[in-house]
């Protein structure tokens, strides 16, 4: 969910809108007080420093079990003294003496990015207190995926699973937006959940099938496997998909055609896999010239930031929008 932050009423709306989710996910009074907290001074900061922003709310999960992830980012000033600012109850907003510190010691998983005259993003998860293990899995994913604005329903979709070989990762865009488009990427995320194969291509011809009762879309299926250093892609439509290191990108390429309906060709592309990569998948409401070059110091952020970065820099704002962003597994408390 998208809550647009340009006057005081929108924090409330937030804040309401945070509270159902988690009553939804089951979270405990503690963390539903924190999770307040987090939103309230997040909404309160892009209001007073930027004059508005953009929050977003979503669920996360892992081994079975469901928390809430916020994300709040404005084109605002940006922070200059960013280890003051999270100095505990100091408030940069003038709320009642939460912080950003407060955040980060009342949220399971906390990050930052701000660059002076760019602007602030910020993450902030809620976890359950009877939590599972911990992730297990090779890779930290991140997703931002918005509506059209206006639009009720998102007519991009994702997912992302282990299997015994590797993580696989898909991006699928019905084609236009609203519920057409929609129906369709609920039945590609269907697909993709029940695929019993590793192989992308696979996964995409079985898609195809599925699909052809509906309006139709793009689709693209990376294949991560981080013991073996290898990365197997293969895309049909305007997806779009790059492997990125601090040096420079490498894009994946997708083949023209639309999922249900004109499949021309399905080709499965092998690339080599460092561990310092990034992995960037998107819908074509993100603009294809985006760059992370310009942001110092991204490479050892959150992917959901870096994701909810590039969505507040380059989304075309004329589309459904939705970029995922996958890394190698860092160890706990590295960020």
């Amino acid at each position: 969910m998208i809550i647009r932050v340009t006057d005081t009423s929108h924090a409330g709306e937030a804040r309401r809108q945070a509270a159902i989710l988690a009553e939804r996910l089951n979270l405990g009074e503690r963390e539903r007080g924190g999770l307040a907290i987090a939103v309230t001074e997040i909404a309160t900061n892009l209001l007073k420093h930027a004059g508005d922003g953009t929050i977003v709310l979503d669920s996360v999960g892992h081994n079975g079990s469901r928390g809430v992830r916020v994300i709040g980012m404005d084109k605002g000033p940006g922070i200059r003294d960013i280890s003051g600012a999270l100095a505990d109850g100091r408030s940069t907003a003038g709320t009642s003496g939460n912080g950003l510190g407060a955040i980060k010691r009342l949220s399971d998983t906390f990050d930052i990015y701000s660059m002076p005259g760019i602007g602030t993003a910020i993450l902030a998860d809620f976890w359950p207190s009877r939590r599972s293990s911990p992730d297990s899995s090779p890779l930290e994913v991140g997703v931002v995926s918005v509506p059209l604005q206006g639009e009720e329903v998102c007519g991009d979709g994702w997912g992302a699973k282990k299997t015994a070989e590797s993580m696989l990762l898909m991006i699928v865009d019905g084609l236009g937006h609203g519920v057409m488009a929609e129906e369709a990427a609920r039945e590609a995320e269907h697909v993709f959940t029940e695929s019993q194969t590793d192989s992308p291509s696979s996964i995409l011809l079985d898609a195809h099938d599925a699909l052809k009762k509906t309006r139709g879309a793009a689709m693209a299926v990376a294949s991560l496997n981080v013991e073996r250093g290898v990365v197997s892609y293969a895309g049909v439509g305007n997806i779009g998909a790059s492997i990125v290191s601090p040096d420079g990108s490498r894009g994946m390429a997708s083949h023209n055609g639309t999922m249900g309906h004109q499949l021309h060709k399905v080709q499965e592309f092998t690339f080599p896999w460092d561990p310092s990569n990034l992995l960037v998948m998107h819908s074509d409401g993100l603009n294809t010239r985006w760059d992370l070059k310009p942001y110092p110091g991204i490479w050892s952020k959150h992917p959901a930031l870096v994701a909810a970065l590039l969505y507040r820099d380059f989304a075309r704002e004329r589309d459904d929008v939705t970029v995922l962003v996958a890394r190698n597994r860092q160890e706990a408390g590295a960020s």
